[in-house]
């Protein structure tokens, strides 16, 4: 009977669990079971998630300073923002169901922007 050599990578059974570019070497795979993602290291340095849908994602794109020039488009998404404290608090952004193409233009000045309901700035605004 021939033998049969088994190779294990590297692997990890935490959730969510990333490699940190101190503890992998370069082209080493790692792998998370609960996950099932591949990471590896660059010759960079940087940490990668290897192969599937899961390995671009929006902090990734971030994290390396990702700009586009395409539109993003949310299918009945909201923008949600967390301030500086994660906590149950945040802000979201959304739209009603649109019945025609909308356009909303954010003025190149600073400032914060008039709630319904704010009457200093329908004051100001309208004048009344």
């Amino acid at each position: 009977m021939p033998v049969i050599t088994v190779i294990k990578p590297r692997r990890s059974l935490v959730p969510a669990s990333i490699p940190t570019a101190g503890n992998i070497e370069l082209g080493e795979l790692v792998l998370n079971i609960p996950d099932g993602k591949f990471y590896t290291k660059d010759a960079s340095g940087i940490v990668k998630e290897v192969g599937g849908a899961g390995a671009v994602n929006l902090q990734g794109v971030t994290d390396i300073s990702g700009v586009t020039t395409n539109n993003i488009t949310l299918n009945g998404s909201n923008l949600v923002f967390e301030g500086l404290v994660e906590n149950a608090f945040e802000t979201t952004l959304t739209v009603a169901e649109p019945t025609s193409d909308r356009t909303i233009t954010l003025p190149n000045q600073s400032g914060t922007v008039a709630m319904d309901g704010d009457a200093l700035a329908y004051s100001i605004v309208f004048g009344g």
